[in-house]
């Protein structure tokens, strides 16, 4: 493993240290879901790092996940997740007047949790 990826994978495991501290704290929905979309961004980034294909900068996890599907199709199974998450993030960057509940970062949390654990599976 080389030390990019090695240093994707660091950066993403704060986030997912993040989410677990926020959710335990029950702390503020939108934070929770904005390091859960952080976490899937670094780990897809450390996947496509490992492959031929240029790590550009870009926030678009379902793009970078449509990436790596030609390299890794078994990934489809994380897409659902994906999905959710990144549909957040409009909502997340820019206030849009609508509140982001805490219920809403706990029905994210299974897939997350799911997602984060087959992306890891590569690096093992």
């Amino acid at each position: 493993m080389n030390d990019n990826i090695r240093e994707w994978l660091q950066v993403a495991s704060y986030d997912i240290d993040t989410v677990h501290l926020l959710v335990k704290e029950k702390g503020h929905a939108s934070i929770i879901i904005y390091h859960m979309h952080q976490a899937q961004e670094k780990l897809l980034k450390a996947l496509l790092s490992s492959t031929d294909i240029e790590v550009r900068k870009s926030h678009n996890i379902d793009k970078l996940l449509s990436e790596l599907l030609h390299f890794f199709p078994s990934l489809s199974s994380i897409s659902q997740s994906v999905l959710s998450i990144h549909a957040y993030l409009p909502k997340l960057r820019y206030p849009y007047g609508d509140e982001i509940v805490f219920e809403e970062a706990i029905v994210l949390l299974t897939g997350f949790e799911n997602s984060i654990e087959e992306l890891k599976s590569y690096f093992k």
